[in-house]
């Protein structure tokens, strides 16, 4: 009878064909990885966008419909240590507020179908402030701050905020932006549009990761912002464990930036100031100036309009968009900073013509 045989795999053979598959398996992972990659990068995309675009379009409808703007960086306000506080930032409301809004009138008509003057008033408003959070806690966040308003005769000099100890700030942004689940975002907010340029790995940043930084803050750019074409950017990175996505960085030539780690979106969001661009464009020395309200300086004088840019002036009219002090020691400081500093929050300070009533008669 014949002896059957068995044959196998030679060691060597079973190495090669080991070999192979793994060859093949880094091929297949190297394609698998990248697609990965790519995926959750538009999942954050996708994701980030729709939040920059919920915050672009509350901040484009705050102000939109302005009259009259100051902005300003936190900075720029008081004497720039510590933050601002509540008397720093009420004393630049007043100031707006003053030179927008001293002395102004309105006339009351009778109820009816007649339209006749029943008699002149001083009016009532609001004055809003809007922060950008970049720093602490709340970081992120947009808050939102309502000044009551009345004008008056000169025992108060035309301009009186009403009760503003009891103002409080409110925030605007859903909080699921920055505490949700399934994933922790850090948000930057900076005047102008800028883009991504590639920047060195931070002190305490992961090795393995890119960062950037905007163009502007990491080489120390004026922001360029200006009324008629007036924008910001929105910037967003994903924190890791330590929820530390970004980093702030202190560079050699004393420039401060912020480090964003990959994946970070940014987004231009134009703000259409209509209201502003649109307004009644009046002059004074080459400045435009706001819209002309009518005021009476006491209840003798006779009812004339704002005619002049003097801040001292009781009859003074402000600027329909600025960005520097408009009285006080600080008369012509800059309110913006002269480079983007992601570190610093944005303020915005607004009124509406619309939500102006009459207010006391005037005597």
């Amino acid at each position: 009878m014949k002896k059957m045989v068995k044959k196998g795999f030679t060691l060597t053979e079973l190495i090669v064909v080991v070999a192979i598959f793994s060859i093949i398996m880094v091929a297949v992972m190297s394609l698998i990885d990248p697609v990965s990659n790519i995926y959750k990068s538009t999942a954050l995309a996708e994701r980030t966008y729709a939040n920059a675009n919920s915050i672009q379009t509350y901040v484009q409808t705050q102000l939109e419909y302005a009259e009259s703007m100051v902005v300003a960086t936190s900075n720029n306000i008081g004497d720039g240590a510590g933050g601002v506080s509540s008397a720093e930032l009420q004393e630049l409301v007043e100031e707006y507020g003053r030179s927008h809004f001293n002395y102004i009138v309105s006339a009351k008509g009778r109820s009816g179908a007649e339209e006749e003057l029943d008699s002149v008033c001083w009016t009532n408003g609001n004055i809003h402030v809007l922060r950008l959070v970049n720093s602490g806690d709340d970081r992120g966040q947009v808050m939102h701050s309502v000044y009551p308003f009345r004008s008056n005769d000169d025992t108060n000099g035309g301009f009186t905020l009403v009760n503003p100890s009891s103002v409080t700030e409110e925030p605007m942004i859903n909080p699921a932006f920055f505490q949700a689940r399934d994933a922790r975002y850090n948000y930057t907010y900076a005047l102008g549009t800028c883009r991504f340029v590639n920047v060195p790995v931070p002190t305490g940043g992961d090795p393995d990761s890119v960062y950037r930084a905007l163009d502007r803050d990491f080489r120390g750019l004026a922001p360029g912002v200006e009324q008629a074409n007036f924008s910001m950017s929105i910037i967003i990175d994903k924190a890791g464990k330590d929820n530390r996505g970004s980093i702030d960085v202190a560079a050699d030539d004393g420039n401060v930036y912020r480090a964003f780690r990959s994946p970070a979106t940014i987004q231009a969001a134009p703000i259409s100031l209509t209201n502003i661009n649109t307004i009644v464009k009046y002059y004074k020395d080459s400045v435009l100036l706001g819209r002309r309200r009518p005021i009476r300086l006491n209840g003798t004088e006779p009812i004339a309009y704002q005619s002049t840019i003097t801040p001292e002036a009781a009859d003074g009219c402000g600027w329909s968009y600025i960005a520097k002090r408009v009285s006080g020691p600080d008369y012509g400081k800059e309110l913006i900073s002269s480079t983007i500093d992601c570190t610093e929050d944005i303020y915005f300070i607004y009124a509406y013509t619309d939500e102006m009533t009459p207010g006391a008669a005037v005597s």
